[in-house]
């Protein structure tokens, strides 16, 4: 059977601000959660940040010559809001406009098709002081954001992606405090939730009202979610854990209305035509997937239900053989299975795969060469499966490998590496792996190479 892919289909390489720009304080960047949160101690791997992080800031005609060397046709980045707003809002910063607008430029000249994420975790520090995103007030911080950006690039990009994975930073920065801002607070978690649906209705009207051809979804983490095991107690946690996790964003989104779960928790905050706020006309879904989820019940979380730790899984399966080093199992046909969810389930949605790829220890061989077989392996059977996924009528439109750079892997700090181009984090001299060849002949052919 032929592993061609539709002729217009799109390739790309996604990063995100905080993790490549560095520049943390240059140029009239106000501070963000993430500048805050790396500085605490004992927040972050070995008290890393990410004031340098892969100086991406200053080095970007080098890195979107790289892009160009394999032809990659798509770059996924994101914009960071207080490089915009220093404080969140009010007086816009003219050099942080400018560096995008360089980058934008940068990338049309060499034919790359630019795909904006307004949100990608790095939240102005200012805003976390009013109280982030369990604040209501937050929803016209980020759409007046919104407007401005679509007002500026609008004429150069032509899809906006809101907000990157709701669910992550939701869970991780307010109920269980493992990312910034650091808050273990269930209340404040459900007023998030609806929030940030806000806020993606909000911002997508504000940039429709720039123009209408303008392109706009949101990406969501999704994964489907299974019982460590076959006790009553873990099966609600599995179900509880998979409204949180998989619906609590994509069925307001796409659906137009909560799962039943979630609404019970949320009913008072919910205001007269919300909903219709949230449900958009989305011209896209993006979906970020890395692996499936094992969850467990825990009375000590503050959901009832978590996913499993490393002891736990090996218990289920041959650790060695099948995970990365995130711990996170390869499991292919969790890809298909949740693309094949998101056709079904929402209407035969037209899909951006914005974020797939894996963390392994790449380590530079004696003739400086990075023979990243591992990747290469795990990235052709996830391209089989979104392959399988187009030949059964899903929608999909493009495929983003996280990440083209080694970068700062939030509270993981250096230790991951996810990038075809490998970074000495010392040097910062760049080092392409061999799956970034393989991806050059990916695009080169359209279809998976052997």
């Amino acid at each position: 059977m032929s592993n061609k892919f539709p002729n217009n289909f799109i390739w790309g390489a996604a990063t995100s601000s905080y993790q490549i720009e560095g520049a943390s304080s240059i140029d009239g960047k106000g501070k963000s959660i993430w500048d805050t949160f790396s500085h605490t101690k004992g927040k972050v791997f070995n008290n890393q940040n990410a004031d340098i992080a892969t100086d991406h800031y200053n080095r970007y005609k080098e890195d979107i010559a790289l892009m160009n060397n394999i032809k990659l046709k798509a770059y996924r980045f994101s914009i960071s809001w207080p490089r915009i707003f220093p404080n969140g809002k009010g007086k816009f910063n003219k050099k942080g406009l400018d560096f995008y607008s360089k980058l934008l430029d940068e990338l049309l000249k060499k034919n790359i098709k630019p795909f904006i994420t307004l949100y990608h975790w790095d939240l102005p520090q200012k805003i976390q002081n009013l109280g982030g995103w369990s604040n209501r007030e937050i929803t016209k911080y980020f759409s007046d954001y919104s407007y401005l950006i679509a007002k500026k690039f609008g004429d150069r990009c032509k899809n906006f992606i809101t907000l990157n994975e709701p669910a992550v930073f939701s869970t991780f920065g307010y109920l269980d405090g493992y990312m910034a801002p650091g808050l273990k607070n269930k209340k404040k978690y459900l007023s998030c939730i609806h929030n940030i649906n806000l806020a993606h209705g909000f911002a997508f009207k504000s940039i429709k009202s720039v123009s209408s051809n303008i392109k706009v979804g949101c990406t969501l983490n999704m994964a489907p979610c299974l019982a460590f095991s076959n006790s009553s107690k873990d099966i609600s946690a599995k179900i509880t854990y998979d409204a949180f996790w998989n619906r609590a964003y994509a069925d307001p989104m796409y659906l137009g209305s909560y799962p039943k779960i979630i609404e019970n928790k949320i009913q008072n905050l919910i205001r007269q035509n919300d909903m219709k706020i949230i449900n958009q006309k989305n011209d896209f879904i993006g979906l970020n997937h890395y692996q499936h989820i094992r969850v467990i019940s825990d009375k000590k979380n503050l959901l009832g239900a978590r996913s499993v730790n490393l002891k736990e899984l090996s218990k289920k399966i041959n650790i060695k053989k099948n995970l990365t080093t995130m711990n996170w199992e390869i499991v292919p046909d969790a890809y298909y299975h949740q693309i094949m969810e998101l056709k079904n389930r929402y209407n035969n949605p037209n899909i951006h795969l914005t974020e797939n790829g894996c963390s392994f220890s790449d380590k530079v061989n004696k003739n400086g060469k990075i023979l990243d077989v591992k990747r290469v392996n795990f990235l052709k059977k996830y391209l089989k499966a979104v392959h399988k996924a187009i030949n059964n009528g899903a929608k999909i439109k493009s495929y983003f490998v996280w990440s083209f750079l080694d970068n700062f892997e939030w509270a993981l700090g250096y230790d991951k590496r996810f990038g075809i181009v490998h970074v000495d984090f010392k040097t910062l001299k760049r080092i392409p792996k061999k799956s970034y060849y393989f991806f050059g002949e990916l695009i080169k052919k359209n279809s998976i190479p052997k």
